[in-house]
């Protein structure tokens, strides 16, 4: 204690900034210099998971208190966990304080999804809020929003019914932005539209998992995109519906309907995809090339995936790294089995014979096809410098026979390392 108590306050404010405020409250306890020193601490953390039923009303009193105790110091963090329901009055007050000390960063989790809490409006006009996480949020946007600093922005169980109004809103206040993270809600809400135009944007994700309804369409305009993550899971189960192409109005924009696979029609800008397959036609036009594409990730979300994951191989001449992993067969009900159908391409695609540098297979089961696919990688990629294989099987005896038939097959790239986990 003597050696910790030496350090200086800086250091120990640091320090205490990784602990949950219940734990950095406690330090009062060790000494007068501590009393105070807690309250330097830019950062309030609450997590009700670990709060029984009878402990909420003293609980309660306990965020209160620690914002009250905190009163005219700097608060640059604040990450609530909720499980409870508690009113948007308390919540109004607490993020409201937050926002008038200097807020940077909000990370506000309502896992009670009987209840969807509201956000104050002065948090839309935060001007030092960098980072904003919602989950089980109404997004109320007001008419002034203003949030020049925010660079993070992720809504996660976001009702589809009012967040393609409230995006409009939102969006085109926020000229810094460059992540953002967008996850529907599950049930079935009126299908709306999307309109994304943030020409700061550096990376998009976009989730829907509902089977009734989902995105009609998304107008996407981001010209510096370049990480695209897009799920549709039920895509498969609608109607597709055409493009208007009449709203592609730079060579950046796209308009996105039902299957993911179709922002492939205007995503020339793109470098990082991580895109789910699972559609199994092929939907983008003939003559398409992703010059920039160079990080390809793809989910193997349906049996019949093969032609379209090989034709964009064909499509990319530029790129450097591919990882397949199929990462969404667990959390959707199971299909009838259709073997996928390999077709050897006439011509090696131009990313495997001059670019192609890293290969990965994450729950590699060694079906025919997904060996016939790796060894004809491994025969072509010139330029390979590592290919690594996560087998899905935890039988020691089948991972031993996967690595030797991989061993065996003949290596393009003479200093190829191939690992197998």
């Amino acid at each position: 204690m003597d050696g910790f108590s030496l350090l200086p306050d800086d250091t120990l404010s640091k320090i205490l900034s990784f602990l949950e405020t219940k734990d950095v409250m406690q330090t009062m306890l060790l000494s007068k210099r501590f009393k105070s020193l807690w309250k330097l601490v830019p950062r309030l953390e609450f997590d009700d998971m670990r709060v029984t039923e009878h402990e909420y009303a003293k609980f309660w009193r306990f965020v209160d208190r620690a914002f009250m105790s905190h009163e005219g110091q700097a608060l640059q963090n604040l990450h609530l966990k909720l499980r409870r329901q508690c009113t948007d009055g308390d919540v109004a007050i607490w993020v409201g304080t937050a926002v008038k000390r200097g807020l940077m960063e909000l990370e506000f989790m309502n896992y009670n999804f009987s209840w969807t809490a509201s956000m104050p409006k002065s948090l839309y006009t935060c001007g030092t809020l960098v980072v904003l996480k919602l989950l089980n949020v109404k997004l109320d946007v007001p008419d002034l929003v203003c949030l020049r600093s925010l660079k993070t922005l992720s809504l996660k169980y976001m009702n589809r019914s009012e967040g393609s109004s409230s995006l409009l809103r939102l969006l085109p206040n926020c000229p810094v932005l460059e992540d953002l993270f967008i996850h529907l809600t599950p049930y079935p809400n009126p299908a709306m539209p999307f309109k994304i135009v943030v020409p700061s944007l550096k990376r998009l994700s976009l989730f829907d998992s509902c089977q009734d309804s989902g995105i009609t369409g998304l107008v996407l305009d981001a010209p510096c995109l370049k990480f695209l993550h897009v799920v549709d899971r039920w895509s498969h189960s609608r109607n597709s519906q055409s493009i208007n192409m009449n709203e592609v109005v730079e060579d950046n924009m796209g308009v996105i309907l039902n299957r993911p696979e179709k922002l492939l029609r205007s995503l020339a800008s793109v470098e990082h995809i991580l895109l789910c397959l699972s559609a199994p036609e092929v939907v983008y036009p003939v003559g398409s090339c992703f010059s920039r594409l160079k990080f390809l990730e793809v989910c193997p979300c349906k049996s019949e995936w093969l032609d379209l994951f090989m034709r964009l191989l064909k499509d990319s001449p530029s790129v450097k790294s591919i990882k397949i992993n199929r990462c969404h067969c667990v959390l959707y009900p199971p299909r009838p089995y259709i073997r996928p159908h390999w077709n050897r391409p006439s011509s090696v695609p131009r990313c495997l014979s001059s670019n192609l540098e890293f290969f990965k297979w994450i729950n590699y089961e060694g079906t025919q096809e997904e060996k016939e696919l790796s060894t004809y990688i491994l025969k072509t990629a010139v330029c390979l410098k590592k290919a690594s294989f996560t087998a899905k099987s935890n039988d020691d005896k089948k991972k031993l026979e996967l690595l030797r038939e991989l061993s065996l097959s003949r290596r393009a790239s003479s200093t190829c390392e191939l690992v197998f986990n």
